[in-house]
């Protein structure tokens, strides 16, 4: 019998995994080639290869700690079916989140980034993207979400609290309290062709003043967050899904 060799693209070797009580068996390299995490674990000695896990049913890797759906998005970024149709990608916010959390997790760096890409395009609320950024470290997505909160004609609200966190939301509203009283001139034209110049400054009770969501509030942002390179976090409470 002549002697055989394996193709190097179209032999492939699977691994199955257990993500709460459903199995997915799935081609390997993926996970062995842009996962640092992934191919630490593949690399760990096994004595017994029956007994390795990931490579029957009967012994899957179990993914502690994953939701099933999360890992089916994450799935279908990873293998997304053609066959001469439409590539199937995530849909969605939603989606694209469940493909950012587990790309982060495990360090998919390639993943992460398409997904994070992904999102930016879609509409997303300001206080989404700060959920976003600060729970998956989105730096450049931080600063110009609390600028937009700063920024908008409405005030801080009870979903924002609940979604962002007391201490978060006062720094906030802290932020947006910065606007500044300007002295504006005004004159008057007398009777006898005299002009009267003059400052005044008014306060007045009434809905925020719409030219503020032009203003700039960057600087205070870094002031009032401490913000130098590391993302803040949220308070210890669970974000709500977008």
């Amino acid at each position: 019998m002549a002697a055989t060799s394996k193709h190097a693209r179209f032999y492939m070797t699977t691994v199955t995994f257990l993500v709460e009580d459903c199995l997915f068996k799935v081609p390997r390299g993926p996970f062995e080639t842009q996962s640092p995490v992934f191919k630490d674990m593949f690399l760990l000695p096994v004595g017994d290869q029956s007994e390795a896990e990931g490579l029957s049913d009967a012994r899957p890797i179990r993914l502690e700690g994953v939701n099933q759906e999360d890992f089916e998005h994450f799935l279908k970024f990873l293998f997304p079916r053609s066959y001469g149709q439409p590539q199937e990608l995530p849909d969605g916010p939603a989606q694209w989140t469940s493909v950012l959390k587990l790309a982060t997790l495990w360090d998919f760096d390639g993943v992460r980034k398409t997904a994070i890409n992904a999102l930016a395009v879609l509409p997303l609320s300001p206080v989404d993207k700060i959920v976003l950024a600060t729970e998956y470290h989105i730096q450049d997505w931080l600063v110009p979400a609390i600028n937009a909160m700063a920024q908008r004609p409405e005030p801080i609200g009870l979903e924002d609290v609940n979604r962002l966190g007391l201490d978060f939301a006062l720094k906030i509203a802290s932020v947006r309290e910065h606007l500044a009283l300007r002295e504006v001139g005004r004159q008057i034209n007398c009777y006898k062709g005299g002009v009267h110049r003059y400052s005044t400054q008014e306060l007045i009770v009434g809905p925020r003043d719409p030219s503020s969501q032009q203003l700039d509030f960057t600087h205070v942002i870094h002031t009032t967050f401490n913000l130098c390179d590391d993302v803040p976090i949220l308070d210890p409470t669970e974000p709500e899904s977008l």
